[in-house]
């Protein structure tokens, strides 16, 4: 799947709408370790993410009214949510691009997280209202009218919910931030949701009419589903959840590329998010060598740690004995 979109062709060349809008709002764009930077990215997404979700809610509620159809409009509370999402991204990234101070020496990236957390949160609590409001019409068994055109403009707002989704995971993937890849699934479930609701207006066009409240049940179990995922991922992060194996072992494969260092272990990592890891590691060098000449050779890890992964290392330096190589599989 690609998850970019083309925004036309300019003599010849394609030109990308989501690198066209980074270009056009974001200076320095290139530079995505910056705090400032990644704010700007999260800022993009979030008044886009606004704008956008305005208009199609505004849209869908107006429809649903008119056709009776609670998925419809639970779809389009759904979208308004969206917003208060991206609001909550807008002041998760202007927290997060605050410099460290005495109380939070390793920065406030943290917060992103915890932006992310309240998205999943949000997510959970509109399905769950979703799936009462869908009950109660499946009890009461009020018919839905269908309407094929109505169906056919919205899956264009589908199909623009899934722009919208898009666009928030490249600009999430282009600044490694969990918050905007979870606006980007508040995306990605209302246009699954959508497409349901075209399914249900279809089903009540041909006369089977609890098809909407079957299907509301099916949004609100996506919503909650979804929810529920991002919650706990980022309810691990937060405790401190182990990086990925392979962040450890590019880590270790790097120092112990570095002449004179005969093994590398205890490599720790901490994410204290935004882009920021705190990195701490041991290397074991000949026992022989002098105080001077280990500190060199740390130098060197740190040096070559950070090139090639914009990571400071603490480097603890141990003299290589028997007794202090690390156990072999």
């Amino acid at each position: 799947m690609v998850d970019k979109c083309c925004y036309g062709c300019v003599g010849g060349t394609r030109v990308n709408l989501n690198d066209y809008l980074v270009k056009k709002f974001i200076r320095d764009n290139g530079n995505t370790t910056d705090q400032n930077v990644r704010a700007a990215y999260g800022f993009l997404e979030a008044w886009v993410s606004i704008v956008g979700n305005i208009i199609v809610a505004a849209f869908k509620y107006a429809v649903g009214v008119w056709l009776n159809s609670i998925s419809l409009i639970a779809d389009a509370i759904h979208t308004a949510s969206d917003v208060l999402t991206s609001v909550v991204v807008l002041i998760g990234f202007r927290a997060a691009r605050a410099p460290a101070d005495d109380k939070h020496p390793y920065g406030h990236g943290r917060v992103e997280s915890i932006a992310t957390l309240i998205i999943a949160i949000l997510l959970v609590m509109v399905g769950l209202s979703f799936g009462k409001a869908s009950i109660d019409r499946l009890l009461s068994g009020t018919p839905v009218r269908g309407n094929w055109l109505v169906a056919g403009i919205l899956a264009l707002t589908a199909l623009f919910k899934e722009w919208m989704a898009r666009f928030s995971i490249d600009l999430g993937a282009q600044i490694n931030s969990s918050t905007l890849v979870a606006d980007a699934w508040h995306h990605r479930s209302d246009a699954i949701a959508t497409v349901m609701v075209i399914i249900a207006i279809g089903a009540s066009a041909l006369g089977y009419y609890r098809a909407d409240a079957i299907f509301g049940l099916a949004v609100s179990a996506l919503i909650v589903y979804t929810g529920a995922s991002l919650g706990l991922g980022t309810a691990s992060t937060l405790i401190g959840e182990q990086p990925a194996p392979e962040v450890v072992e590019r880590i270790s494969a790097i120092a112990a590329a570095v002449p004179e260092v005969q093994s590398v272990h205890s490599v720790s990592v901490h994410d204290y998010g935004a882009g920021r890891m705190e990195v701490s590691l041991h290397i074991l060098v000949d026992r022989d060598l002098s105080v001077h000449r280990g500190h060199e050779i740390a130098a060197a890890v740190k040096y070559a740690v950070h090139e090639q992964t914009g990571i400071l290392p603490v480097i603890h330096v141990e003299p290589d004995e028997p007794e202090r190589r690390p156990a072999r599989s």
